[in-house]
């Protein structure tokens, strides 16, 4: 059960990241033309990397990182990485209650889909290393 809490934590740092990062760029300079033209790109990445948001993306990335070498030294990744899925779910309450994005039906009954595949897969015990 220590290693599901673990992999829980690290889906929700994953979307703490996204939050951080969508909430940095919404604050970013617009992009004017192409993004693919080097000017541009070098000023977008500029933009978002002088936001605090988006650096605060980072660093919880980073410690979801390390939080996930530690699963993966516990457990298999085929057990491990399938159960990321739920960052999917979690995002999207996330998204539609903190940024007010409108989240479809659709999008709702591909995040139950989801979940049963999550269910069917905790129902494998996990291999410990």
């Amino acid at each position: 059960m220590a290693i599901l809490g673990l992999i829980f934590v690290a889906v929700c740092l994953e979307v703490a990241g996204q939050m951080l990062y969508k909430a940095g760029l919404d604050r970013a300079a617009p992009i004017h033309g192409p993004m693919w033209e080097i000017p541009n790109l070098l000023a977008f990445a500029g933009s978002a990397l002088t936001n605090w948001l988006v650096l605060a993306g980072l660093g919880v990335y980073a410690a979801e990182v390390f939080l996930w070498w530690l699963v993966l030294a516990k457990v298999d990744v085929s057990y491990a990485f399938p159960l990321t899925s739920m960052s999917y779910v979690i995002l999207l309450a996330v998204a539609g209650a903190f940024l007010h994005e409108h989240v479809t039906w659709e999008r709702w009954a591909g995040a139950i889909t989801i979940m049963v595949g999550v269910i069917l897969i905790t129902r494998s015990a996990p291999l410990p290393h």
